[in-house]
């Protein structure tokens, strides 16, 4: 287990989110979870059994404030918030596999938002 993990968090079209999970040289993607109790609960598992202390970037425009709530009472926790602007101002920086395939085929928005959690001082 790492000193400190970097996940990001999506929602889906179906209002599910999705998880990316970087620890050190591994990208760990989640299953959809549900946007219920049990399966925000499901959530906060999937994270807290991958790393310790996380550090959590979303897009506040997909967040609901229930999911905000719920992994605020993770145990060391730090979450950004990340704009469509501040998302496009990091693509520079991001690995070129990962640009390449933000510009051609969509994103990945969680492994993106992973990727910005690990850059943001």
């Amino acid at each position: 287990m790492n000193d400190r993990c970097y996940v990001g968090i999506d929602n889906t079209d179906e209002n599910e989110w999705l998880v990316a999970l970087l620890g050190k040289d591994t990208v760990i993607l989640s299953k959809p979870f549900k946007n219920t109790p049990a399966g925000l609960g499901d959530l906060v598992r999937f994270i807290t059994e991958h790393g310790i202390r996380p550090k959590i970037c979303l897009k506040p425009s997909h967040p609901s404030l229930k999911l905000i709530n719920t992994i605020g009472n993770i145990p060391d926790v730090e979450v950004v918030l990340m704009s469509n602007a501040g998302l496009k101002m990091h693509l520079a920086w991001l690995p070129k596999v990962m640009a390449a395939s933000y510009i051609q085929n969509g994103p990945c928005q969680a492994q993106l938002l992973a990727y910005c959690a690990e850059r943001v001082a």
